[in-house]
C-alpha cells in the first residue's frame, strides 16, 4: 500500500496556534502569591477569568492560578472560535428525559450566548465578534430528518431563528457536493478566541482580581477549620472557597472529576491566504460550518481569510503532524477547490466529554467546579464563570446542570486501551450515518 501523502506546507509553516499571532496578550503584573483569598480559582480560561471577574466586583479577594503561561495552553485560545448555542440533545429530547429542568438547560445556552455578545459590547473586546450564523451538515441521508426535527426545535420550541436547506440549495450555503442537507442556525456567532481571552483577562484585571500564571495547583486539601488549604507551584493560599475551572484539563488534581471527564483530542490547520473569490466559493456566506458525523469535522474562514479546519480525527492519542495530515485529506476531499493550497499553521487541544455529553455544575468533596463543554465552550465556560460567582456569593441558585447526577467514565483507567476501538466504531458508524 503506497504511503498516504503528507500535507503540503507553507514556507511560514509552523506548529503553533493561528489566533496567538498580532494578540497582545495581558500579562499578570509579577508580584508574590498572596498567603491568603476569599476565592481561589483554579483555571485561566474563559470559565475562571469571567468567575474572577464577577467575584472580584463584588468585594471578593480573588486568586486566580493557571498552570501555564496564560493565553497560551488550555483549549479557550486554542479552539476553532464558533460561538454556538448547543447541546448534544435538543429539547424535547431534554425535556423528556428531565422534564422543566430539560427546557431550562436548553434555554441556557442561549443564555450563554448572549452573555459572549454583552460582554464584547459592553467592553469594546475587539475580538472580530460576528454574528454569522452556523451551517450544520448531514453527511448521510438518515441525517436529514433529524435536521428537519431540530429546524422545528429551534422555531417552534425555541423561538429562533433558523432554517432547512435542501440538497438543491445547498450550493448556496457551501462549495462541496458532500453533504445532502443543511441547517442554518442565525445565532451562531464567529470570534477570534485569543483576542476574546484577552478581553476576559483586562476585564479580571480591570476588576481587581489577582492573576497567577506559571502557577500549578497541586493539592487541594480541606481544612478542619473550614475553607481550603491550596499548595501551589510556588506556594501556599488558604482560602474560604475554591472553584475548579479546568474543564480538559483536570489531570490528578481532583480524582472525582478525573473519573468522569474525558480528555479527547482535537486538531486544527489553517492554510495561507486565500484569493477572495476562491474564498467566496467555499462558504458563500461566511458562516460557522460543522457536520454530524461522530467524528466530526467543523470549518469556518478566519478574519484574514485563511480556512480553518478542525477535527476531531480519532480517539487514540495522536501527534500534530500526524492529526494535520488527515485534516488536510478530510479538509480536500470536502472542498477540492483547496487541493495543492498550502498550510500555514497546525495546533491541538483537548476537549472535555461527559458519558452523558451534557455539562456538569457544582460541588464535589465541597469543591465547586463547571466542567464538560463537549466541545462547544466558548459561551458556556463565560457563562458558567457569571453563574458560579453569583453562586458562590450567595446571590444565586446553581444553574440547571447542577441538578444532573455526574457519571463517571466507564473504566476511565484502561481509556488508552479502549478509545481506539471506540473511535474505530465511531468512524464505521458515520459510514452509515448513524
Amino acid at each position: 500500500m503506497a504511503p498516504r501523502r503528507a500535507a503540503p506546507l507553507g514556507p511560514a509553516y509552523r506548529e503553533s496556534v493561528l489566533w496567538h499571532e498580532g494578540v497582545e496578550r495581558v500579562r499578570p503584573p509579577a508580584g508574590p502569591l498572596p498567603t491568603e483569598a476569599d476565592v481561589v480559582v483554579v483555571g485561566g480560561g474563559y470559565c475562571g477569568l469571567m468567575a474572577a471577574a464577577e467575584l472580584a466586583r463584588r468585594g471578593r479577594h480573588v486568586v486566580v492560578l493557571e498552570a501555564d503561561e496564560l493565553g497560551i495552553g488550555g483549549a479557550s485560545t486554542r479552539n476553532g472560535g464558533m460561538v454556538i448555542p448547543e447541546l448534544k440533545y435538543g429539547p424535547r429530547a431534554l425535556t423528556r428525559k428531565y422534564g422543566p429542568l430539560g427546557r431550562e438547560m436548553a434555554e441556557s445556552v442561549f443564555e450563554a450566548c448572549a452573555l459572549v455578545e454583552r460582554l464584547v459590547d459592553e467592553h469594546a473586546i475587539a475580538c472580530d465578534y460576528l454574528q454569522c450564523g452556523g451551517l450544520l451538515l448531514a453527511h448521510h441521508d438518515a441525517q436529514v430528518a433529524g435536521l428537519r426535527e431540530a429546524e422545528r426545535e429551534w422555531v417552534d420550541d425555541l423561538g429562533r431563528s433558523a432554517h432547512f436547506v435542501d440538497r438543491g440549495e445547498l450550493h448556496e450555503e457551501i462549495g462541496s457536493s458532500e453533504y445532502v442537507a443543511g441547517l442554518v442556525m442565525d445565532d451562531v456567532a464567529g470570534i477570534q478566541p485569543a483576542k476574546y481571552h484577552a478581553g476576559l483577562v483586562r476585564l479580571a484585571f480591570d476588576a481587581g482580581a489577582d492573576v497567577h500564571d506559571r502557577t500549578g495547583a497541586e493539592v487541594l486539601e480541606r481544612r478542619a477549620r473550614g475553607g481550603w488549604r491550596v499548595a501551589t507551584t510556588r506556594g501556599v493560599v488558604l482560602a474560604k472557597d475554591v472553584l475548579v475551572a479546568t474543564n480538559a484539563y483536570i489531570d490528578g488534581l481532583v480524582p472525582p472529576l478525573g473519573r468522569r471527564v474525558l480528555p479527547i483530542g482535537s486538531y486544527i490547520i489553517a492554510t495561507g491566504v486565500l484569493d477572495e473569490d476562491v474564498a467566496r466559493t467555499l462558504i458563500p456566506r461566511g458562516r460557522m460550518v460543522f457536520d454530524t458525523r461522530n467524528l466530526l469535522a467543523y470549518w469556518r474562514l478566519s478574519p484574514d481569510r485563511r480556512m480553518v479546519f478542525g477535527g476531531r480525527t480519532s480517539l487514540a492519542p495522536m501527534s500534530v503532524p500526524s492529526a494535520r495530515d488527515r485534516l488536510y485529506r478530510e479538509m480536500v476531499r470536502i472542498h477540492p477547490q483547496l487541493a495543492g493550497t498550502t498550510l500555514d499553521f497546525a495546533w491541538g487541544g483537548q476537549v472535555a466529554i461527559t458519558f452523558d455529553r451534557m455539562p456538569h455544575f457544582g460541588r464535589v468533596n465541597g469543591l465547586a467546579y463547571a466542567t464538560g463543554c463537549n466541545g462547544t465552550g466558548i459561551a458556556l465556560a463565560t457563562w458558567f464563570g457569571a453563574r458560579a460567582a453569583a453562586w458562590i456569593a450567595d446571590e444565586e441558585p446553581p444553574p440547571p446542570f447542577a441538578h444532573l447526577e455526574f457519571p463517571r467514565i466507564p473504566l476511565n483507567f484502561l481509556r488508552g486501551a479502549y478509545l481506539p476501538v471506540v473511535g474505530q466504531w465511531f468512524r464505521a458508524m458515520d459510514r452509515f450515518g448513524r
